[in-house]
C-alpha cells in the first residue's frame, strides 16, 4: 500500500470524500459475467481484470491514499458442475478464518464466492494460527499459497459447496496495522466474482440453514425466488446467535442449521439461541420481527430502519459496490444496507430460512479500530455518506467504481408479487 505513513493513512482514509452525481434512471448495472453450467471451463481472468479502474492508480489521484490497494494473488474456481438454480453465497474473510469457511461449505450446496485476505509486511504474509487471534508472525507467501490451494482441494472434496476462491493481498507498514481489515474492499472482490443471478450476502461467521440451498435446487422454488428478487425484494434471513460463546455454542449453531426452522424455534424458546445482537445493538436486526417469524407460514414485508443490517438474498444486478473507505470494525455493513434501502429495495422476511452465528475469538481488528481512533472517525464518515444519500449525490468509493460500473441501477417503482409478500400488520 502506498500510504505516506501509518498516521497519514488513518487520517486520509477517513476524511477523503469520494462523492459524485448519481447515475440517471436506467443506468447500466454492475457488469455481469454469465454463470457457467460446466465446471470444466476455467476462467483465467480475475475480478480486477474485469472491473479495476486504471485511472484511479494514476499518480496524484486520491484513491491511492484513501482506498485499500489490494492485489489478487491467486484465484481457484470450483470444478463441480454448475446449475441454473445455483445461488452464490458471497463472503469474505482473513486467512486465519478459513476454518469458518469450511463450516459454511458443510451446510451450503450452492456456490460460495469467497475472498480471502492476507496482509503483507516486507513481502511476507502476516499470519496467525487457524482458529486463533494470537501472536501474528511473518510467513513466506509461497507457504500461504500452498495452504490456500490445499484448503480448496480438501474442502471441495469433502463438502457440498462449489467453492470459488480468491486470495487477496495488501502491503501494509507494520504487523500492528495488518489488523485493519479492509472489509468492504474484500466484499467487493467477492461480489464481483459471483456469477449467479441471485446472491446471498453473508459474513463468514454465520451458517445458513442447510435446507435453504437444498430448496433452491428445486426449479419451482428457485424461479419463485428469482422473480421476487428481480422485482426488487431483498429477502431477509433472520439472524440468531447462541447463548454459549465457546465450543458448546458452535455445536448449538450446527444443530440449529441442520435441524431447520422447527428445531431453531424450539432452541429459541429454551434459550439456546437468541436474535443476533439485539441486546447490544437493537437496530441491527430488530426490524426482522423474530417473534412473528417463529410462527410465520408466509413471507412478510418489513420496514427498513436506520442501522438495520440483515443478511439478504438479492438480485446481483441490484447490488452496488460497498464503500471501501470503511476499514476495520464499524458501520461497514450498515452503510451498504442503508444504500440498498435508498436505492429502493424492499425487505421481505423469508418464512423458513435463517442463519446462525458460529462463536469465535474476537478479531484483532476490533482492538486496533479503537486504539487508532478510527472508531469515532468511521462514525463521522457514516454521517457524510448519509448526507450524500439525502442529497442524491452519493457514489460508493471503490477501486471498481469506474465509468459504467459505479453503482447498481436505480430501481423502478416496485410491485411485489403476492407469493413473496403479505400485507404489513
Amino acid at each position: 500500500m502506498r500510504y505516506q505513513s501509518a498516521v497519514s493513512m488513518l487520517v486520509l482514509l477517513l476524511v477523503a470524500c469520494c462523492m459524485g452525481k448519481r447515475p440517471p434512471r436506467g443506468f447500466e448495472p454492475v457488469g455481469h459475467a454469465p454463470g457457467r453450467l460446466s465446471g470444466q471451463d476455467v476462467d483465467e481472468s480475475n475480478t480486477d481484470d474485469m472491473y479495476f479502474c486504471p485511472e484511479k492508480v494514476k499518480k496524484g489521484t486520491s484513491a491511492l491514499d484513501t482506498l485499500p490497494q489490494l492485489k489478487i494473488e491467486h484465484k481457484i474456481d470450483s470444478r463441480k458442475k454448475r446449475s441454473r438454480t445455483d445461488v452464490s453465497l458471497v463472503t469474505q474473510l482473513s486467512f486465519e478464518r478459513l476454518y469458518m469457511l469450511e463450516g459454511q461449505c458443510a451446510v451450503w450446496s450452492g456456490v460460495i464466492s469467497a475472498a480471502v485476505y492476507i496482509a503483507l509486511v516486507d513481502g511476507k504474509a502476516v499470519t496467525v494460527e487457524l482458529n486463533s487471534n494470537q501472536d501474528p508472525h511473518l510467513t513466506p507467501m509461497d507457504y500461504v499459497r500452498e495452504k490456500f490451494e490445499e484448503f480448496h482441494r480438501v474442502t471441495e472434496k469433502k463438502s457440498m459447496c462449489k467453492l470459488d476462491l480468491q486470495l487477496v493481498s495488501q502491503t501494509v507498514e507494520s504487523v500492528w496495522l495488518s489488523a485493519l481489515y479492509p472489509v468492504n474492499a474484500m466484499r467487493n472482490r467477492a461480489i464481483a466474482n459471483a456469477r449467479t443471478d441471485v446472491i446471498l450476502l453473508l459474513d463468514v461467521d454465520f451458517w445458513p440453514a442447510a435446507e435453504l440451498s437444498e430448496l433452491m435446487q428445486q426449479p419451482g422454488k428457485y424461479d419463485s425466488l428469482l422473480k421476487a428478487v428481480n422485482s426488487g425484494s431483498a429477502i431477509v434471513l433472520p439472524a440468531f446467535e447462541t447463548g454459549d460463546s465457546g465450543d458448546i455454542g458452535v455445536e448449538v449453531a450446527r444443530e440449529a442449521v441442520l435441524g431447520g426452522k422447527d428445531t431453531a424455534a424450539m432452541m429459541f424458546w429454551d434459550g439456546r439461541i437468541k436474535p443476533f445482537h439485539t441486546d447490544r445493538y437493537k437496530a441491527g436486526h430488530r426490524a426482522t420481527d423474530f417473534r412473528k417469524w417463529l410462527t410465520a407460514a408466509h413471507p412478510y414485508r418489513i420496514r427498513y430502519e436506520e442501522g438495520f443490517e440483515p443478511y439478504v438474498l438479492v438480485a446481483r444486478k441490484f447490488v452496488p459496490w460497498t464503500d471501501e473507505r470503511f476499514v476495520g470494525y464499524r458501520k461497514n455493513k450498515v452503510v451498504h444496507l442503508l444504500h440498498l434501502s435508498n436505492l429502493g429495495l424492499q425487505f421481505v422476511v423469508h418464512p423458513g430460512a435463517f442463519v446462525v452465528h458460529s462463536p469465535h475469538p474476537r478479531a484483532r481488528t476490533w482492538k486496533v479500530t479503537h486504539t487508532t481512533g478510527l472508531w469515532d472517525q468511521l462514525a463521522d464518515l457514516y454521517r457524510d455518506v448519509k448526507e450524500g444519500l439525502e442529497g442524491n449525490n452519493y457514489i460508493p468509493a471503490s477501486m471498481y467504481s469506474c465509468r459504467n460500473h459505479v453503482i447498481g441501477p436505480i430501481i423502478p417503482q416496485i410491485r411485489h408479487i403476492s407469493e413473496w409478500t403479505s400485507e404489513e400488520s
